[in-house]
């Protein structure tokens, strides 16, 4: 039986680091992680959509993970493992159980997606049951999984379903389904916000634990919004989430925030590498505006360095 805990505080979706031609560049995982630790977030989301996780091979996850296990006394890890064949995700959820993760996340499957909610229970049962002493999570995400079912609907019947159901990485703009879920049966189950931009709704709705991909970069103004809200300073807060938007959209303006935050690494020194097709990445042209663009933010007055 496993202890439902929450995950708390800021957690960080990873890049994965490639070389030149594309592969795997495993070594550079020991320094991303050491900067992670050194700007003071929680813990890392290995694999997901920031880290062009179904773009990957199952091998390929797999060793992306152990290498981020060495770091796991530093941080709680939580993986991705979702595919579009449950076999492929239940091969993942096994690895992820040998090797000890704290927690495993899966979205719906993107190719032929469940049109209800009982298909979707009966999806993620299948994984979660091959490795039932690992918290589990659902990653609800329908801009890119298709799949865009009620979660308020589902947490009431995937519990009896999967005993070690523990949540929902909750990536949707429905502000209403994403309230529901929080509050449901008296705040029972763990919602992780998955939109940087609603980062103070979140706190607002009683979320304890945040995954976002600005917290690569930017993770003192999440914990500015948070002190400020403690101290019930509503508008301090507001200006924080202000700023931190202002970053977000920055970010999408450049392609999407992978593109983009891929660049902004490299900008920074810690060159993680390509994009895997069919992702794109910048031009000079436009990584010389990006950079300019930073500069305006005041971006680099403020980040630690890699």
């Amino acid at each position: 039986m496993i202890i439902k805990s929450k995950i708390k505080g800021l957690i960080v979706p990873t890049f994965t680091p490639l070389d030149s031609r594309g592969e795997l560049k495993l070594e550079m995982i020991d320094r991303y992680a050491r900067y992670l630790v050194s700007i003071g977030v929680d813990g890392v989301f290995i694999c997901g959509t920031t880290g062009e996780g179904l773009l990957l091979s199952v091998e390929e996850r797999q060793k992306i993970l152990e290498a981020w296990m060495l770091h796991s006394n530093n941080l709680t890890v939580i993986v991705h493992i979702s595919s579009t064949s449950y076999k492929d995700s239940i091969r993942l959820a096994s690895h992820a159980k040998t090797i000890g993760v704290d927690a495993i996340a899966c979205m719906g499957p993107c190719y032929f997606p469940p049109n209800g909610v009982s298909e979707l229970v009966e999806f993620n049962k299948r994984i979660a049951y091959s490795a039932p002493e690992i918290p589990y999570y659902y990653y609800h995400i329908p801009s890119v999984s298709r799949v865009d079912l009620p979660m308020v609907q589902f947490l009431s019947k995937v519990e009896d379903e999967i005993p070690n159901f523990c949540g929902i990485k909750f990536t949707s703009k429905n502000l209403v389904d994403f309230q529901e879920c929080i509050r449901l049966e008296n705040y029972k189950f763990d919602i992780l916000n998955g939109n940087d931009e609603y980062f103070l709704n979140g706190m607002l709705y009683g979320v304890e634990g945040s995954i976002g991909t600005s917290f690569n970069f930017i993770p003192q103004l999440y914990l500015d919004i948070k002190e400020a809200f403690e101290n019930n300073d509503i508008k301090g807060a507001l200006d924080y989430q202000a700023r931190a938007i202002d970053f977000v959209k920055l970010m999408l303006k450049y392609e999407n925030a992978i593109v983009s935050s891929k660049a902004i690494f490299k900008i920074m020194g810690l060159d993680l590498g390509p994009c895997r097709l069919p992702l794109r990445n910048l031009t000079d042209v436009e990584n010389r505006s990006l950079e300019a663009d930073l500069k305006v933010l005041g971006f680099f007055n403020s980040i630690s360095t890699c």
